[in-house]
């Protein structure tokens, strides 16, 4: 996360990212600000580093979305000029702050109240580390450079909130978006097969597809024969998914997924998916 860019998509960012955005620009900053207090305490006029101050605390709070202390900074400037016009002015962007125009103890408190709001809304930011073999599936870009993603992106969005939440370790919740992804693709098997589906029984298209199969060859329609080398893939895919899918762990809060059983889900319905995208 560069300096001057602002939060990235789900707030997602990589170590290295972090790194390079350097804790040390706060804690330069910090130090800046803790010697302007010392020396507004023993009044010593410090108007150009109180400018760089006030102003790169502006452009950072600007790109990270600190909306709380970039309010205090603003309602700072309205306090200073409502007292003495002269004291600060905001022009493209820059605030320049005169502090021989402004009383020193009251500087004081301006400067130590937007260190201590810039301090505590940072603190609310949390981070979590997400290990390294898991980045795929929060990656943006994840599966939006194929045919799912080409002929039904909305199922492209729910597989990535799957992933999202098997990434930060919440694998239940990776499943419930799983099983609307599947149910939208099983929808689209029975409708090109030619039997009905019901979602409250994923193998009726499975034994439907299989009686249609077992039928006798002459019988088949022309349509049929050319499909169905995929319905049978299909068939294996819908097996595979029935192995891991507990229909319990959905009404039930003490079932859970764990994170095998996550990881599985996932690889057999993007392979699921993927396979209907190319074919239906």
């Amino acid at each position: 996360m560069k300096r001057g860019v602002g939060l990235p998509l789900y707030g997602v960012v990589s170590l290295y990212e972090m790194l390079e955005f350097s804790a040390d620009v706060y804690v330069d900053l910090a130090h800046q600000m803790g010697e302007i207090i010392g020396s507004l305490k023993a009044r010593q006029s410090q108007s150009h580093n109180l400018n760089n101050a006030f102003n790169r605390i502006l452009s950072d709070a600007q790109n990270l979305e600190l909306v709380v202390t970039r309010d205090q900074i603003a309602s700072m400037i309205l306090e200073m000029v409502k007292n003495d016009p002269a004291s600060a002015s905001l022009a493209n962007g820059t605030l320049r702050v005169e502090a021989q125009e402004i009383e020193p103890h009251r500087l004081l408190h301006y400067m130590e109240t937007v260190l201590s709001v810039l301090k505590s809304e940072l603190r609310a930011i949390k981070f979590r580390a997400i290990p390294k073999e898991k980045n795929r599936y929060c990656d943006p870009k994840w599966l939006t450079e194929g045919n799912i993603f080409k002929k039904y992106p909305d199922t492209v969005a729910e597989l990535q909130r799957a992933g999202r939440c098997f990434s930060f370790g919440e694998n239940t919740a990776s499943i419930f978006h799983l099983m609307r992804v599947t149910d939208f693709f099983l929808k689209k098997v029975g409708q090109s097969a030619g039997v009905d589906y019901d979602s409250s029984n994923w193998m009726g298209i499975a034994q439907g597809i299989t009686k249609k199969m077992e039928q006798k060859y002459q019988t088949k329609s022309d349509d049929w024969k050319q499909k169905e080398p995929f319905f049978a893939e299909v068939l294996t895919d819908i097996q595979a998914i029935a192995r891991g899918h507990r229909n319990q762990v959905l009404h039930e809060l003490e079932k859970k997924y764990d994170e095998r059983e996550a990881l599985y889900m996932l690889t057999v319905i993007e392979a699921f998916a993927n396979r209907v995208s190319n074919k239906l």
